[in-house]
């Protein structure tokens, strides 16, 4: 109704201009002396107090109203189109922009436990004050003991360091977005022959990286590559990115603050992006997830010009897509 509504206005204002073009094109010299004379007229009787005919008061009160009325509908109709272009770009605005959750209260951290649990997340757990990484799966939340059930460690030798430990550090990546938090261990549970690790519910969980933006993954049939300007760092597989920054895998070892200068970032339908980034953290990848060892994440501290708007091209069609997979999964 709207769009109807916008053209109709348009071509009022359209058909408005056309007689006065029209006129234009027939403004011979001859007709400009005419029109400069009835000027002169009209000028002398409106000096001379004698009123204006009754007729050609009306035609010029009509000409002003149709031109005022053509006025207007030419601003209704930008201002419908603005308001338009201003949805759109919020609504892309929206599909790249990620809400990270609050998980200061032991409330909150429990509700985010509980779904990290039912997704089956992998597991980085750091034992005691020397931080030696093992890996592991949150298996189960149990509500009755505020605590989290996780499989055996691997390697095997975690288990027996885990059971001495005094305290212990949990990182794990959900929903794209990295998580750590400090626990301890309270229990060993057996049953059917396996046994598993019970940890106890945090407080708060904290972010290693907060971000304000959604990050998307590449399709695996149009994979990104990072290349580093480094003789010693091979090409990175991007497992995400975002307006914010970027995950990769790789074997190679950056260490958190490291940064990266005049990389490139492309592949798929992601046109080549120079970027210079800063590693902000780093965590295990399990061999069965990928041929890399380590999971590193950058933040963006230079986007080369134009990069901005293509790499926000490619994040909206990218979550699109996605969107469209899932609507089309739930019928």
């Amino acid at each position: 109704m709207r769009a109807r509504l916008i053209c109709a206005l348009c071509l009022a204002a359209l058909a408005l201009s056309l007689p006065m073009a029209a006129g234009a094109a027939k403004d011979t010299r001859e007709e400009r002396v005419r029109k400069f004379r009835d000027s002169l007229g009209e000028q002398v009787v409106r000096d001379s107090g004698t009123p204006v005919p009754a007729g050609e008061r009306t035609a010029m009160i009509g000409r002003a109203a149709l031109l005022a009325a053509g006025g207007i509908a030419l601003l209704a109709g930008v201002h419908v189109l603005l308001s338009r272009i201003r949805a759109r770009r919020g609504k892309h605005e929206t599909l790249r922009r990620y809400l990270t959750e609050n998980l200061m209260t032991p409330a909150s951290a429990r509700e985010h436990l509980q779904r990290v649990c039912a997704a089956r997340i992998p597991l980085s757990v750091w034992i005691d004050d020397h931080f030696i990484k093992f890996s592991s799966r949150a298996e189960e939340f149990q509500a009755s003991e505020n605590a989290c059930l996780a499989l055996p460690l691997t390697p095997a030798s975690g288990n027996d360091m885990l059971r001495k430990s005094g305290r212990i550090r949990v990182e794990y990546l959900f929903q794209q977005v990295p998580y750590h938090f400090d626990s301890s261990w309270l229990a060993e549970r057996t049953e059917g022959g396996t046994f598993s690790h019970l940890f106890s519910a945090p407080d708060r969980i904290h972010f290693i990286q907060r971000r304000d933006f959604y990050r998307v993954e590449p399709p695996l049939s149009d994979p990104v590559a990072c290349l580093a300007n480094r003789a010693d760092v091979p090409p990175m597989d991007v497992l995400d990115i975002g307006m914010g920054g970027f995950a990769v895998a790789t074997s190679a070892r950056f260490r958190p603050g490291e940064a990266i200068e005049n990389c490139k970032i492309g592949g798929g339908n992601l046109l080549p992006l120079e970027v210079s980034a800063k590693c902000i953290y780093e965590l295990s990848l399990g061999e069965s997830k990928s041929k890399f060892r380590y999971r590193f994440g950058f933040q963006f501290t230079r986007l080369a010009e134009g990069g901005s708007r293509r790499l926000a091209r490619f994040i909206t069609k990218q979550q699109a897509a996605s969107l469209s997979r899932r609507k089309a999964m739930e019928r």
